[in-house]
């Protein structure tokens, strides 16, 4: 973890394996993550900060990876192989059996929820283009946003009503935003670099 206004660090996870991809509860006492741990399978845990914790959540000979939280914390969505290419499932946080949530196309990947549950956004390949795409979360209905070749890594604002996600011009990586009705595209200007991973602050502008 790192302050933001002091850029103190504090390590929270150095297990055997991988120790990546995590996402903070709401209330900010947990982290969901993917460790390896010592058999080297990715799973999905959880990790209660303030008494280190730890929970596993899944256990299957798949890679599970790519945790989010629902806005209640009841549950965590993520992505697992376990179908057989990369799909959206949803498990209850104190764990239990896990239930696949996306089912168009052949690859749905890195979910992030909407702050009212409702939908998530995903990574799609859309006809062997990497997209931004919207999943109803209950109906499984997808909606196509991006139009680019590698949309990646989406963040929804406060409001729920934009996504910024990562995507290509040339050979530079750069932001973007769309609406969540898919009618509203703007690019964000970077002068230089490779800008990619963007996350939206929790917090509204007026």
């Amino acid at each position: 973890m790192q302050t933001l206004r002091s850029g103190a660090r504090q390590r929270v996870s150095n297990r055997a394996g991988v120790n990546g991809a995590p996402a903070w509860s709401p209330d900010g006492r947990s982290l969901a993550l993917t460790l390896s741990k010592q058999d080297g399978n990715l799973d999905v845990y959880t990790l209660e900060l303030a008494s280190q914790v730890l929970t596993r959540l899944t256990e299957r000979p798949s890679i599970d990876t790519e945790p989010a939280w629902s806005a209640d914390s009841r549950s965590i969505f993520f992505t697992s192989d376990r179908a057989g290419a990369p799909q959206v499932y949803r498990v209850a946080a104190r764990g239990g059996r896990a239930e696949r949530v996306s089912f168009e196309g052949n690859y749905n990947a890195r979910p992030r929820l909407t702050p009212d549950g409702k939908q998530m956004a995903v990574v799609h390949n859309d006809r062997g283009n990497y997209r931004i795409a919207l999943v109803g979360v209950d109906r499984g209905f997808t909606q196509v946003l991006t139009k680019g070749h590698l949309d990646e890594s989406p963040s929804f604002a406060p409001n729920g009503e934009t996504l910024i996600y990562a995507t290509r011009e040339g050979q530079r990586g750069v932001l973007a935003t769309v609406t969540t009705d898919g009618r509203i595209h703007q690019r964000i200007s970077a002068l230089e670099g490779d800008v990619r991973e963007p996350a939206w602050s929790p917090f509204r502008v007026n």
